[in-house]
């Protein structure tokens, strides 16, 4: 059984009438008449009964078949808009990996805007150190990661979308306190609290 012979059969099904069901389909009678006679012998039973040469009415397997099909091309259907959506990237799954610090400000307007685009493709989110998220991307279990500098994988595609000022804190009666801005150089020989390195490595 073909995809035509559902076609076909539909076409017969709803006009009852070979004739018209033909024209509908752009093909001539006598062939259509043979693809239904090809499906009744594939079936084993007749889904029509002639009330003339033309003209016809569907049987009680006749009426069960018609559901069916109008089911099958329906589930097609679906499944080539799916296929479709998801080769298009609008529908499936979208892993992200992420570090806290981009959790506050950049991230959810980023999401916010990919739902608005992509309301079909489910986000699933996990909080990974940028080394983690190195290693996911390698083993494939994210597809996107929003990490901080320098990544050690180089094969990675990488791009800049945020840059943030580094603010250091320190006591009012440090001898660079009064100072607007101060040079990393600056600070060369000072002891700091900071994420350990596996958690900060761009720190």
């Amino acid at each position: 059984m073909e995809l035509r012979h559902l076609r076909y059969f539909i076409a017969v099904a709803e006009e009852l009438h070979f004739s018209r069901a033909a024209e509908r389909l752009h093909i001539a009678q006598p062939p259509l008449s043979q693809q239904i006679q090809q499906l009744e012998t594939q079936l084993g039973v007749e889904l029509f009964q002639r009330k003339t040469k033309r003209q016809v009415q569907l049987t009680e397997a006749g009426q069960v078949f018609l559901q069916e099909a109008y089911q099958l091309l329906a589930q097609l259907k679906k499944a080539i808009e799916l296929t479709q959506k998801t080769g298009r990237g609008e529908k499936g799954q979208l892993r992200i990996g992420f570090t806290s610090l981009v959790t506050y400000d950049l991230l959810p307007v980023i999401l916010r805007r990919f739902r608005e685009q992509f309301s079909e493709v489910e986000l699933i989110l996990q909080e990974l150190t940028t080394t983690q998220q190195e290693q996911a991307l390698q083993e494939r279990r994210i597809h996107v990661g929003f990490a901080h500098p320098p990544l050690e994988d180089n094969t990675l595609n990488q791009e800049c979308i945020q840059r943030e000022a580094l603010i250091v804190a320190m006591l009012e009666t440090h001898p660079l306190a009064e100072q607007e801005k101060i040079s990393v150089r600056s600070l060369v020989n000072e002891n700091f609290i900071m994420f350990p390195r596996h958690l900060g490595p761009g720190l």
